[in-house]
């Protein structure tokens, strides 16, 4: 999130300008200092009200398309607001840049190509820029052009607020999900910070019964009154690591550890010196925690790299290594994650190919000869026109958690499960017996005439299923659903069940399940 990198400096030296202004304030004047300090949050509804009394004004048309642009309340609104100041030749020239961004992620990629063009014109001195975005519409042309095949689930209102819901970590059996969130009931959450979001805290969720139980705080033993925010999880889910914006200690990664499953997180503690050497924003560890991957950047002006630092046999840690310029571009990197497989890393970056802003990238390391892979693009719809800022992959390599600002969300970024399509969807295989009229086998029927049929409850698909004629005993197989079960049979009630098949979590691949059909009530 923003906060993380962009205004810590900021919050240092303006807070108290910010939060203690003058009285005499006009309403105009208080959304300009709002917007001056990017709370793009609480300028929009002083500048919509001020539009109101003056409908013409397209100065504030200009200021709401970019207070619009930089939020996720409404992005159609920044392409609104900002067209129609293109129209006014007294707005300045940088009106064709922040067009050209709405457009962008709106996905109108050849308007954003025209407005950049025409910023270009204007702004000769400024072409380099104006040719990067153009980079990023040509790329997000060539991905959307051949989608990747990758369906999303949103994780719900058990885990989404209207809230920022970002940065999932999943245990390697996918039974415990922790995450960072910014909503109000946070234990900072009453005060709204600089960038006009509430402070962010970690939250986490158990699997129970293949769905994701109500989220809770992760506890105070984590979670103060500033910013947590969570950035990888060991495979047992027995130990996170932590990122703590504070105003007094910026810029450092610590670690959480607990006793089991039940017990909460303890208070976290800071990683050696000589990795928080300079600003440290995300990390994680392989397998046997004798190495680390993590974010740094050497001051607030410089872009963020990924760095490698290996554990000595004697414990400490040596020098921090600065990953080659295959994996580090000119601009930013970010929140990489090493799966299960011990070589596939996978990373964050507004550099390379990006389609616009951060997108998702993997690559190999040849933990033998110490190489990586030129990083590949994740693609569309993994990666969009906005930021994709993290990924968590699940042991078998079909599932992956990532936070989206995506339609039909819950408001502004949610937590999703993504279904890699590429591979086999997982089959559960139910085995049981059809009783009739009761349990006890001695009273079972010589010949079982049952029809047992599933309906898929979104697609109307239908699998039809015999049992044994002379046992009862049926096998049927299903993809993950929704489904109703009914079993037929003359002379016995209809049976009806409606129940679900999950992939979610550590997956039986075998269930048991008995059918009992009952005698039809005599009249």
């Amino acid at each position: 999130m923003r906060s993380r990198n962009v205004y810590i400096l900021f919050i240092l030296v303006s807070a108290i300008s910010v939060f203690s202004q003058p009285a005499k304030y006009t309403q105009i004047e208080d959304a300009d200092e709002h917007f001056k300090h990017t709370n793009y949050l609480m300028a929009i509804p002083i500048y919509k009200s001020e539009l109101k009394k003056d409908p013409d004004n397209n100065k504030i048309k200009y200021k709401l398309g970019i207070c619009y642009l930089n939020t996720k309340i409404n992005r159609d609104e920044s392409v609104t607001y900002l067209e129609a100041a293109s129209k006014d030749p007294k707005i300045e020239d940088e009106k064709w840049i922040y067009l050209g961004m709405a457009y962008h992620l709106g996905n109108r990629i050849e308007d954003a190509i025209l407005a950049f063009e025409k910023f270009k014109s204007l702004k000769p001195k400024r072409a380099t820029e104006a040719e990067r975005y153009i980079m990023q519409c040509d790329n997000a042309l060539k991905f959307m052009r051949k989608p990747s095949k990758v369906t999303f689930q949103n994780l719900g209102k058990d885990i989404n607020s209207s809230e920022p819901d970002y940065y999932p970590f999943i245990d390697q059996d996918e039974t415990f999900l922790m995450y960072t969130s910014r909503r109000k009931d946070n234990f900072g959450g009453k005060k709204v910070e600089m960038d006009g979001y509430r402070s962010s805290d970690i939250y986490q969720s158990n699997m129970v019964d293949g769905n994701w139980a109500p989220a809770k705080n992760a506890g105070h033993g984590i979670n103060g009154n500033l910013d947590e925010q969570v950035v990888s999880i060991r495979g047992d889910g027995m130990q996170i690591v932590v990122y703590e914006d504070h105003i007094d200690k910026f810029g450092n990664l610590y670690v959480a550890s607990r006793r089991d499953l039940n017990s909460e997180f303890g208070k976290p503690k800071i990683l050696d010196p000589v990795i928080n050497e300079n600003i440290e924003s995300s990390g994680c560890f392989n397998e046997d925690e004798s190495i680390i991957f993590f974010a740094r950047r050497e001051d607030l002006t410089e872009p963020s790299d990924l760095y490698m630092c290996r554990k000595l046999p004697n414990s400490k840690w040596a020098i921090p290594v600065k990953l080659p310029d295959v994996i580090n571009s000119p601009y930013n990197e970010d929140l990489p994650f090493l799966s299960s497989d011990g070589q596939t890393l996978y990373f964050a970056s507004d550099g390379h190919n990006t389609m616009g802003g951060f997108d998702l990238f993997k690559t190999t390391w040849n933990q033998k000869e110490n190489t990586f892979s030129h990083p590949e693009n994740l693609g569309y719809p993994i990666n969009s026109t906005d930021d994709d800022r993290s990924i968590c992959v699940t042991r078998d390599n079909k599932y992956a958690y990532v936070s989206s600002f995506r339609p039909n969300g819950f408001g502004d970024l949610d937590i999703y499960r993504a279904k890699l399509l590429e591979t086999e969807p997982v089959s559960i295989v139910y085995t049981g017996n059809v009783f009739m009229g009761d349990t006890i086998p001695a009273n079972q029927p010589k010949n079982f005439i049952v029809t047992v049929i599933v309906t898929n409850l979104k697609t109307n698909y239908e699998y039809t299923y015999v049992p044994h004629s002379k046992t009862g005993r049926y096998i049927m197989a299903l993809p993950a659903g929704n489904y109703r079960l009914t079993a037929h049979s003359k002379g016995y009630a209809k049976y009806s069940e409606d129940f679900e098949v999950s992939d979610m979590g550590k997956v039986s691949i075998e269930r048991s399940k008995n059918l009992l059909l009952k005698k039809n009530s005599k009249k």
